[in-house]
């Protein structure tokens, strides 16, 4: 059912106007919310993507031709500029922050991947090897390896470990080396043509480090069983189908999965005995009024949250385990393209096509 939520029709009490943005709550959700404007950033470009570090104190964000990384804690910006080599604007399609905080990186569209000292702020790698744009990134818990999903159709594997052995930065062109170590997995078969559908456009790991999640354009997600080693299935262990287009993100919650599409819908997987066969929609989630490109997930105590960003100019607040939105925020003057939640469960970052980057202070008790 969708979770129709409009200024005009909710009691005036459910909404909260700032200067340029509004706040609508949810009247049937029995839970004290509020939610403030905290920060603007206003950039030269669309902005591509956003990412909190783990302790919440950095923001990264993904520009054309450029990374900014935010010290919130400081004020502090820096700026880390993308060499393109392709003749055209590079956007950085996706950013992350290891989980020890010690590397910055970026994915974008010259199909290279760029790790930088967060420390000393030195490009230390620029990773070779997939054949098409970057789009989505995320560490392994334990640090020790980084996935890279791309629409060349493949999921690499690098090894981390080796971001702590730093060359003579002037010496760093393209790190080829890594690539012949790196492990590569697949939609499909090696025998199975690829075709363009098979771009994977979102990646994920689960809590333990033992699954990979990818959704790619033809609107399924696959699950690989991964432990670091070379026995790891290059091949999906589990595919989960039920939408009806392309799936732009993916996230593991406890017990689970969701996932979000440009068909509108978020979607919460049970996904308790993976590779078992038995994987079920518990929920479809309905509301956005256009393509939803990105989510984020928090577990906070006994709450699921999941927030959605969308073309449709909005970002949601869902309450995973009733499959109810508890607010939703207007405000970006064009395409949410991306969001993120921090851990600390009180900030939530949202990026658009209007070239701002907003943090939003949020309260749900």
């Amino acid at each position: 059912m969708a979770e129709e939520l409009d200024s005009t029709t909710v009691p005036a009490d459910f909404v909260k106007e700032g200067s340029d943005w509004l706040a609508i709550f949810n009247p049937r959700v029995p839970r004290q919310m509020d939610v403030q404007l905290a920060a603007r950033y206003v950039h030269d470009g669309v902005v591509c993507s956003v990412k909190f570090s783990l302790d919440g104190t950095l923001l990264a964000v993904g520009m054309e031709d450029a990374v900014l990384l935010y010290n919130l804690s400081l004020g502090e910006k820096f700026t880390f500029t993308l060499e393109s080599h392709i003749g055209k604007p590079n956007h950085a399609r996706a950013v992350c922050i290891s989980p020890n905080g010690n590397f910055l990186v970026a994915g974008s569209e010259d199909k290279l991947i760029r790790v930088w000292n967060i420390t000393n702020r030195m490009l230390v790698h620029a990773l070779k090897g997939h054949c098409g744009e970057v789009y989505a990134l995320a560490f392994t818990p334990d640090n020790n390896a980084l996935l890279s999903a791309s629409g060349d159709c493949t999921i690499r594997v690098w090894d981390a470990t080796q971001f702590a052995e730093t060359p003579d930065a002037s010496s760093i062109i393209l790190d080829e080396t890594m690539e012949a170590t790196c492990r590569v997995l697949r939609p499909v078969s090696p025998g199975v043509e690829l075709s363009s559908k098979l771009a994977l456009t979102s990646i994920a790991i689960n809590s333990t480090g033992r699954f990979v999640a990818g959704g790619s354009l033809d609107g399924k997600i696959r699950i690989w069983k991964f432990n670091g080693t070379e026995g790891d299935s290059a091949e999906p262990v589990e595919t989960l189908s039920g939408h009806e287009d392309a799936v732009y993100s993916v996230q593991f919650v406890e017990g689970g999965l969701v996932s979000a599409s440009v068909d509108r819908t978020i979607k919460h997987w049970d996904i308790n005995e993976v590779g078992a066969g038995r994987r079920e929609c518990r929920r479809t989630m309905r509301g956005h009024k256009d393509c939803i490109l990105a989510t984020s997930t928090l577990q906070v105590g006994r709450d699921q949250r999941v927030a959605s960003s969308s073309r449709d100019g909005t970002v949601r607040m869902w309450d995973l385990k009733t499959g109810m939105v508890q607010f939703v925020i207007q405000g970006h003057k064009n395409t949410v393209t991306t969001v993120d939640l921090s851990e600390g469960g009180r900030l939530l970052a949202s990026g658009s096509g209007d070239h701002e980057v907003r943090l939003w202070s949020y309260l749900i008790v």
